[in-house]
């Protein structure tokens, strides 16, 4: 019965996956590989159900903040996970087979390649959100107290950087979300959510979130917040 369900997947990736990847996808179908929690994720192979928090797709890869009550990773979707990452929506509960587990620049990081699978499950998942700074994806909230003018860097890519204090934390908006200070002024109560911090510097990415606080108080569920 085994080799038949693996014959199935194989020919499901139309021969991209090798027997090995097929058997574990085979063998997680029939119930025989463990999915755990997001906060039990350690480097090595994985596989767990989340809630999309965040997508971003581009041309050869998306990504996603994903998460449970336990915590959040960073999901990156590649080879043909990356069609499948386009056709989600955030809100939405998948589960994910065989992702490659490894420590990133935001922490904990799942990449789900050709040997790996991704797909929207019919499921229901609570997640926690906390507000501090810590080690890996976290979120922030107070008033901006100043807001600095957007700042151009011209090379192989352009990219825009704008940087903002928020109670005398300064934080650097990326791209997008230095446009998005157009809607904002110094003074504002606002919620930034899914953050990094690298190299000392907090920064807000494609996946980050920029709210006011008004707009978070009808949308919020369960809260959870650090001092």
């Amino acid at each position: 019965m085994l080799d038949d369900e693996i014959k199935k997947e194989i020919e499901k990736f139309d021969g991209l996956i090798d027997e090995e990847a097929a058997r574990l996808l085979a063998m997680e179908r029939m119930g025989e590989i463990e999915l755990i929690k997001v906060g039990e994720l350690k480097e090595g192979k994985g596989s767990f159900y989340a809630k999309i928090e965040s997508l971003w797709a581009g041309e050869k890869m998306a990504k996603a903040v994903v998460g449970d009550e336990t915590g959040h990773c960073l999901l990156n979707f590649w080879h043909q996970n990356v069609d499948v990452a386009r056709g989600l929506r955030e809100g939405e509960v998948i589960k994910v087979v065989n992702a490659w587990i490894k420590e990133g620049k935001c922490g904990i990081e799942a990449n789900v390649g050709k040997f790996g699978m991704v797909e929207k499950v019919n499921r229901e998942i609570e997640t926690r959100m906390e507000f501090g700074i810590k080690e890996g994806i976290f979120n922030l909230k107070g008033t901006i107290q100043r807001i600095y003018p957007t700042e151009v860097y011209l090379g192989e890519r352009e990219y825009f950087v704008r940087k903002i204090v928020v109670d005398l934390m300064e934080v650097y908006l990326l791209n997008e979300r230095a446009k998005d200070m157009q809607n904002f002024n110094e003074g504002d109560e606002v919620l930034l959510l899914w953050l990094c911090k690298k190299n000392g510097r907090i920064y807000a990415n494609e996946l980050s979130k920029i709210l006011r606080s008004t707009d978070w108080k009808s949308r919020k569920g369960n809260e959870k917040e650090q001092p």
